[in-house]
């Protein structure tokens, strides 16, 4: 604990606190309708505390995309998988954490369709990776991969001379699109996922 200091835990604290209070308040208001001044408050800050971690209230979505990686990240050294199993883990657990929060991902979904490129997800500090992973030294300060790079990273395991761009894109239309799917119809996200991944693998082994 001493090594990050008492200051650098304190302001890792405070943006998990933010995202937290982001995830409380979109369960009872739209995030577009959602202020500032309504999370500073839940997380009993500043507004001007909050913009001095976020420059503007966005910036949560993409540090929501960083949190997401680095759990992503400390469940593969917990329980390393590889390939299509991998592959399945990721989206299964995704599908767990749409079910807990089904606004966000369908936020995220709305902020990346108005974007000409992917954003890179917000830098996620080692005082945070340890105050949400204390155990797992290894993850403070390695370098975090995003999801297509984890999803490249399995497609090759299963297969070194498959098509991995052609399919990276399948499962980007899957992990996007079946969540959308599921949000507008009420349909099962777990279960979209599972059907498409059946359908998006299935052939990856034959090249």
């Amino acid at each position: 604990m001493a090594e990050f200091g008492k200051r650098a835990l304190n302001k890792a604290q405070t943006k998990l606190n933010i995202l937290q209070a982001m995830f409380e308040l979109i369960a009872v208001t739209s995030f577009k309708e959602m202020k500032v001044k309504d999370i500073a408050e839940k997380v009993k800050i500043t507004e001007m505390t909050f913009f001095n971690y976020f420059q503007k209230k966005d910036d949560l979505l993409n540090y929501f995309m960083g949190i997401w990686s680095l759990d992503q990240t400390a469940l593969q050294l917990q329980e390393p998988l590889a390939g299509e199993a991998a592959i399945r883990r990721i989206f299964d657990t995704t599908a767990q954490q749409i079910h807990k929060h089904p606004q966000v991902m369908a936020t995220l979904i709305s902020y990346l369709a108005s974007l000409y490129i992917d954003p890179a997800p917000h830098g996620i500090e080692p005082a945070e990776r340890y105050l949400r992973y204390p155990e797992l030294s290894d993850l403070h300060t390695m370098t975090l991969k995003n999801g297509n790079e984890m999803l490249l990273q399995h497609l090759m395991e299963m297969n070194p001379t498959a098509d991995h761009m052609k399919i990276l894109m399948h499962l980007a239309s899957c992990f996007y699109g079946d969540a959308l799917v599921a949000h507008t119809s009420g349909e099962d996200v777990q279960e979209l996922y599972k059907r498409s991944l059946d359908l998006i693998l299935r052939d990856v082994t034959k090249g």
